[in-house]
């Protein structure tokens, strides 16, 4: 797909969103940029694009609720005239032991991790559909999973269930959406470890990945833009970017 005037919106842009919404204005793409708590974050995400000189818009949706999932693909729709390319990264992730679970836990998880990607790509679809075709496709749309569904680490039980539904998610989708939508989602590993983690923690999971070493934003940012304009052949697949670690010792299931 030529990014090249193509309308994309970015649910969830405050991390690796951030350098990817940068990468697509650069290419020429028209943004719209979600948001939930990260006003300040996005705003700012949102002039630096501008700066670049791509058209951007911010819209503020709790994407738990299907309305405000309709009226943020709808706001892209009515600002730059459909929606091309739909990127779900908004999630919560949170340690929880499992002696201290709650159903709250499990159902917060759900409704941001599942539930809300679940009705964003619905709308999207509808509006892909309705739409008439760009270089032979309606539309694409990209998940963000994580690379631990497969093996699960400990104290994240809620969030690894909710992602492992976004995995069937994309699955299911691609099938429902198949020929002139694609769906696939990015399985990343530890890419940006929050600040106060542990520097032992951080090399062990370092040691514990096939490259040695934590990714970046950049790696799991190359993979996306692949997916968007590299190929057109592609759908229902989970790309991990773990630098190996799904492969490597067993024994490293510290959480990210």
């Amino acid at each position: 797909m030529d990014l090249h005037g193509a309308s994309v919106v970015i649910a969830g842009g405050k991390r690796i969103g951030a350098g990817l919404a940068e990468q697509l204005a650069r290419r020429g793409a028209k943004l719209t940029l979600s948001y939930l708590h990260s006003r300040d974050e996005i705003e700012s995400c949102a002039e630096t694009c501008r700066g670049l000189g791509a058209e951007v818009q911010t819209v503020s949706s709790d994407l738990r609720d299907p309305e405000q999932a309709e009226a943020l693909i709808s706001a892209s729709v009515q600002r730059f005239g459909r929606v091309d390319v739909l990127i779900c990264l908004a999630s919560i992730y949170r340690e929880t032991k499992f002696a201290d679970l709650t159903p709250a836990d499990y159902d917060d998880m759900l409704a941001s991790n599942l539930t809300a990607p679940y009705h964003t790509a619905i709308a999207a679809a509808k509006a892909m559909q309705s739409q008439s075709l760009r270089g032979g496709l309606h539309g694409k749309i990209v998940f963000f999973t994580d690379w631990a569904v497969d093996r699960p680490y400990r104290h994240h039980l809620p969030y690894l269930v909710a992602k492992g539904g976004l995995v069937t998610l994309t699955k299911a989708l691609a099938v429902e959406l198949a020929p002139t939508i694609l769906v696939n989602a990015v399985a990343p590993g530890t890419v940006l470890p929050p600040a106060n983690k542990p520097t032992a923690e951080l090399e062990q999971i370092a040691a514990g990945s096939l490259l040695q070493r934590i990714g970046t934003p950049e790696d799991v940012q190359r993979l996306v833009l692949y997916l968007l304009e590299g190929t057109d052949f592609a759908s229902g697949e989970i790309y991990r970017v773990d630098g190996g670690r799904f492969l490597g010792p067993s024994q490293t299931d510290v959480a990210d």
